[in-house]
């Protein structure tokens, strides 16, 4: 989907579903009216006005960044290594080791970039959810190669939330297999605990990503000429990215089709986070004004 189709989508979003404004109103009038003869749901009232503003500006934040960023995606135009400019570039190639290799905890995979993320199901009442007992990551510098030569990539500071989970081990209080001898060997150097009083099983959620030599990948980031010591005798590397200022730098092994396709999906999360809070102001404004 386009720009153009985007907005359009937008507009009709925004008018199908203001058509539904007046009437949340009128029973937003009722309520606050009714409930201003008992002090404590006036009170309620407020604060989910302050949730629904709170949720409706921080929709409409998030929903514009990603769509700026896939304008930004689909309008940077791909280079050759060979022929890459300075300032913000957009690369496709294959990663190529540089000095270091390193080796994922879990899979015992040679890679340049792995993350682990090791969570344990709390039950609190009847409900339950994931809670995060580790994070941690391990990168080094590395090349990203086409046909006609090299960039360095230095990582520090980049976007790594497209690289796609490449294992997961997960066990249950009952009827699961253990965890691996490396993801065990793994928590317990960092004591982790992942059995229970007694010995028995907990309910551990195990993920781990990682870039392995070889994998396709999408960059986009401002590139920079070579220091002395990054040249190393090499021709074929032309420049080098990292982050600069705060500024855009994604790393992913996703397609740039894919990328974009992952944000273009969020069209309609803006009149929908303009609706939230003009709802929750109005309620705010009707119960303490």
């Amino acid at each position: 989907m386009n720009s153009k189709s985007a907005l359009l989508m937008n507009c009709f979003v925004t008018c199908v579903v203001s058509s539904f404004i007046f009437p949340c109103y009128e029973v937003q009038n009722n309520f606050v009216r009714y409930s201003s003869s008992i002090g404590q749901i006036a009170k309620d009232g407020g604060l989910f006005g302050v949730l629904l503003l709170c949720a409706g500006l921080y929709m409409f934040y998030n929903s514009l960044k990603n769509l700026k960023l896939k304008r930004l995606i689909e309008n940077v135009p791909t280079s050759k290594m060979r022929s890459v400019a300075m300032g913000l570039v957009e690369l496709k190639g294959k990663i190529e080791v540089s000095d270091k290799v390193l080796e994922d905890p879990f899979d015992k995979k040679k890679c340049v970039f792995w993350r682990v993320h090791i969570e344990e199901r709390v039950k609190r009442g009847k409900h339950g959810r994931w809670i995060t007992r580790h994070k941690a990551k391990g990168q080094v510098p590395f090349f990203i190669s086409d046909e006609s030569g090299s960039v360095l990539i230095k990582l520090e500071g980049a976007n790594m939330d497209d690289v796609k989970r490449d294992s997961q081990y997960e066990t249950a209080l009952l009827f699961s297999d253990k965890l691996p001898l490396n993801v065990r060997n793994y928590c317990n150097k960092n004591r982790i605990r992942f059995r229970g009083l007694f010995g028995g099983k907990k309910r551990m959620r195990c993920r781990v990503t990682y870039l392995e030599p070889n994998n396709n990948i999408y960059v986009l980031g401002h590139a920079r000429p070579l220091l002395q010591k990054e040249i190393k005798n090499s021709k074929s590397v032309t420049a080098a990215i990292e982050m600069v200022n705060n500024s855009v730098f994604i790393v992913s092994d996703k397609s740039e089709k894919e990328l974009i396709e992952d944000r273009g999906g969020q069209f309609w999360v803006v009149p929908l986070g303009i609706i939230f809070s003009g709802l929750g102001l109005g309620l705010i404004l009707n119960v303490f004004g």
